[in-house]
């Protein structure tokens, strides 16, 4: 009855682990994609392009403003008629001084044109007509960003997708060779038994049970560094797919007969992301290059004003309620370097283009190298197979031997680390062959039909 209670005690405190989550490559590359942060600020920086294409569609339209104003003058402004000619001429002669005295002095001669409190509101416009092809610019320059963000959210993605295939098949990878240093393990454990028997009957000498003892106690440090291994690569898998609990990978690795011909995935680059972001680098030259060559043409605009609110001084009443016209600017001397800016936006120009042209070849080799890593690790796999067997065969002869006091310890503990280490590289051959045929996948832009490579493959158990 104690130990019931303990072990209910014990098993509330003990927090409960989750199961593992069985899931398939296709499931978590959805997963990954629903969850994932950088394609999200992918997805932003795109809708953020994409609405300032849509706003430079109003650069084209007039900008028309609602201004309002109030000034305070340090006096009224006056109209003195005396100053006017002929009456200033006047006012210098004694006529001209007595018929000011009869009128009322100078003061009689002055016309209160605004108050010292001025306040004026009026809609105002201004609508270009020609802009050298600034405008235009502009609007093209803006298209382009909207490109840029398109390639910059798929390079995103195949880059996640690389990351998803190395982390889900690398578990699977440190799954298999988990598995066969346990077995090596079990295997081992077998072999001291025997041995602790043998060395009981006098039938083997100490340092033989001592050589098995080591290499089982290697072989125990041995499976608790590949448990570490395993359990890193889950919780990366687990973190990468922002799972709840820890994923459980169900697609298996695999491996085909043959690859198709290097020439049937070369037509894909020309669509690469990192050559459509260069492409789209060089037009933002090209466009900024027109954009500088057009500050030497002149701005043609209209412009108009609409008075809504004015005060009823004599000059609100003298000046019209509207007024509309067109206009010509012409920068003959500008400070900001229109010449050096058209020749800095050529040299971008060039820049882009050499890029370009080295991104092309990067990319090129890249993709015939990991088609050649994929073809080297396919044949490596298949070549393989006769070592396994060799190494299986030779562990069975050596164990059966040992078992009847003609074979040395050591033989055994030799034949079963050939046979994990075959094992363990033979897998390892088949994960390099599949994250190496993803690499060539993504680079040629058919990331999508991995899975269907992988349905047709044939699975490594």
């Amino acid at each position: 009855m104690l130990r019931t209670v303990i072990a209910l005690v014990l098993g509330c405190l003990v927090p409960a682990v989750a199961p593992a989550t069985p899931m398939s490559f296709s499931d978590a590359w959805q997963a990954l994609q629903a969850s994932d942060d950088s394609l999200a600020a992918g997805e932003h920086a795109r809708e953020r392009a994409a609405a300032l294409l849509s706003s430079s569609g109003s650069l084209f339209l007039p900008q028309i403003d609602l201004i309002g104003s109030y000034t305070r003058l340090e006096e009224p402004v006056e109209l003195d008629a005396l100053a006017l000619r002929p009456l200033s001429d006047a006012a210098d002669t004694l006529p001209g001084q007595l018929l000011i005295s009869l009128l009322g002095g100078p003061d009689a001669f002055l016309t209160p044109m605004t108050r010292r409190d001025i306040t004026r509101s009026a809609l105002v416009a201004f609508w270009p007509l020609y802009t050298g092809g600034k405008i235009t610019t502009a609007r093209d320059i803006a298209a382009l960003g909207q490109q840029e963000a398109d390639a910059l959210l798929e390079e995103i993605r195949r880059a996640r997708f690389l990351e998803l295939v190395s982390a889900y098949f690398g578990l699977v990878t440190a799954e298999k060779a988990l598995a066969s240093q346990r077995l090596a393990e079990q295997t081992l454990a077998g072999h001291l038994r025997a041995a602790e028997a043998l060395e009981e009957q006098a039938q083997i000498a100490v340092v033989e049970r001592l050589a098995v003892q080591a290499a089982y106690d290697q072989a125990r440090i041995a499976t608790r560094a590949m448990q570490e291994k395993r359990d890193i690569a889950q919780l990366a898998l687990t973190r990468l797919v922002h799972g709840d609990s820890d994923v459980e990978p169900v697609s298996p690795l695999f491996i085909h007969p043959s690859l198709p011909a290097l020439a049937s995935f070369e037509p894909g680059l020309a669509d690469h992301p990192g050559l459509r972001i260069l492409g789209v680098k060089k037009a933002q030259a090209e466009h900024l290059a027109r954009a500088g060559r057009g500050l030497y043409h002149p701005d043609v605009f209209m412009f108009g004003s609409y008075s809504v609110y004015e005060d009823d001084s004599l000059a609100s009443e003298l000046t019209p309620d509207w007024l509309v016209g067109v206009g010509v600017r012409l920068p003959l001397l500008d400070r900001n370097g229109r010449r050096g800016k058209v020749r800095a936006a050529d040299s971008a120009v060039a820049e882009a283009g050499r890029l370009q042209q080295g991104a092309e070849r990067r990319l090129s080799l890249l993709l015939e190298s990991q088609y050649r890593e994929a073809r080297q690790a396919l044949l490596e796999y298949r070549e393989l197979a006769s070592s396994v067997a060799l190494a299986e065969q030779t562990l069975r002869l050596r164990e059966r031997a040992f078992a009847e006091g003609l074979g040395r310890a050591l033989d055994v503990v030799d034949a079963q680390s050939f046979l994990s280490a075959t094992r363990t590289r033979r897998d390892a051959a088949s994960f390099r062959y599949v994250l190496s045929l993803a690499q060539v996948l993504s680079l040629a832009g058919r990331q999508a039909e991995f899975v269907r490579y992988l349905d047709d493959g044939e699975a490594i158990q």
